[in-house]
């Protein structure tokens, strides 16, 4: 579940290589087109009014009773908002792309029949779930921030310290978050950090000399010969890494045979929590947090 916010920077600050393999000023070969930035996509896909009126009616005919009126479950099904082929098809560039093929392989409807939907049936249904977990966005105008303090601080503070590994990177000396709770302003603060921190991903200014690069992913490039050269990442394609050095100038390395190319992001551990942590364990976690003031 692979969640979110790449730095988009044009390939025109990259260096152009001739017979050395950096160099400052131009394009790199092909002109903009060498690197291509990372695809990004819409936070809030768009929902077309009219599919999204067909979806509604197809999940209340097959799906309402089991994940409920707003796909966030029922005694007889799952919340499916967070699961990763809903999630995955609201990022496709084509709504039903990834949903219809999980339909296909059998998901039961509410009549205990297999899935059987037409294209078009299908790009209705993804089209209403996309609107339903635009719903559930903090920045969505039917948004609620509710109260959120509904776990155990106690399993909180076993799994922080035990199954999440939450204290492998966090102590008492590095990485501290004593007091978290008071620098955040509300638990729905606490809790969007803890799930989604600031990107680890150099922009512009990210990685500048001086800057905060405490969070940044770096990259460490060590080319089949010559000196290995590392920095904040800040783009990276099929054929170019853009880096900013310690000294904050941006430089490029064109990808060659025989490159090994190490990536190291601090943050790794939270992406890789969200596809395991439960529901339960959020709201243990984050009661938790609170205590830490």
């Amino acid at each position: 579940m692979q969640r979110g916010s790449f730095s988009g920077m044009c390939a025109g600050l990259a260096l152009v290589f001739g017979a050395s393999m950096f160099g400052e000023g131009q394009e790199p070969p092909g002109g903009r087109g060498g690197a291509q930035p990372i695809p990004q996509f819409n936070r809030t896909p768009p929902v077309d009014a009219a599919a999204h009126e067909r979806g509604r009616s197809l999940w209340a005919s097959h799906c309402v009773d089991c994940h409920g009126a707003q796909a966030r479950g029922t005694e007889k099904g799952p919340n499916i908002i967070r699961t990763k082929t809903v999630n995955f098809d609201r990022s496709s560039p084509q709504a039903g792309s990834v949903l219809g093929p999980f339909l296909e392989a059998g998901h039961p409807t509410q009549s205990g029949k297999p899935a059987s939907f037409t294209s078009d049936e299908v790009i209705a249904l993804a089209t209403f779930l996309r609107q339903r977990v635009t719903d559930t966005m903090r920045w969505s105008t039917l948004f609620v921030p509710g109260n959120i303090l509904v776990g155990d601080s106690r399993a909180g503070d076993a799994y922080f310290n035990g199954e999440g590994g939450c204290s492998t990177c966090h102590k008492a000396t590095t990485r501290s978050l004593q007091g978290i709770a008071s620098r955040l302003d509300t638990p729905v603060d606490l809790q969007q950090r803890m799930l989604f921190p600031v990107p680890g991903r150099g922009g512009r200014s990210a990685g500048a000399a001086g800057g905060n690069t405490s969070n940044r992913t770096t990259v460490t490039i060590a080319p089949p010969s010559g000196p290995v050269v590392s920095g904040v990442l800040v783009e990276e394609s099929e054929f170019y890494i853009t880096f900013r050095d310690a000294d904050g100038t941006i430089r490029a390395v064109r990808r060659t045979p025989g490159m090994r190319v190490a990536k190291d992001n601090p943050l790794q551990a939270h992406i890789d929590l969200l596809d395991r942590i439960t529901d339960e364990q959020i709201h243990d976690l984050v009661a938790y947090l609170e205590t830490l003031k």
